[in-house]
């Protein structure tokens, strides 16, 4: 259920790489640094923010695993996310991010809508996922 894309490559030369994407939101966005290991999430959106639904974010930098389930189901899946790559969460999914490596992205919502719009979840059986490795 989340979507991920790998951005296109718009050009490239000896100063670097340039990337395109299409955003229809506006307003404030969030720019986001994570430390390999850190975790982001425990929680899913029902929609009452526009922005929220669905959740996009682009991974700019790095390499991140996405735990992801249904709201109403118990199967935790695990999606890799590889940078540059734009990802899209839709409502009622229950998604928490962990860095691999440092790691930056943007969230194209602002903090009012991540606390109008999210509801947390700490998810045990993800401990005990952990535990068992």
């Amino acid at each position: 259920m989340i979507k991920v894309t790998t951005l296109s490559l718009a050009g490239e030369d000896d100063r670097g790489s340039n990337y395109l994407w299409d955003c229809t939101r506006t307003g404030e966005f969030m720019l986001c640094y994570r430390h390999a290991g850190s975790s982001s999430g425990q929680h899913y959106h029902t929609g009452i923010s526009d922005n929220k639904n669905p959740e996009i974010m682009f991974l700019l930098t790095g390499k991140a695993l996405i735990h992801w389930c249904p709201v109403e189901g118990d199967e935790i899946r695990t999606i890799e996310v590889v940078a540059p790559a734009r990802v899209e969460v839709p409502i009622n999914i229950w998604h928490q991010l962990i860095a691999e490596t440092d790691c930056c992205f943007i969230e194209l919502n602002s903090m009012a809508d991540v606390q109008k719009d999210s509801v947390r979840v700490w998810r045990t059986d993800l401990e005990k996922m952990f535990i068992e490795k």
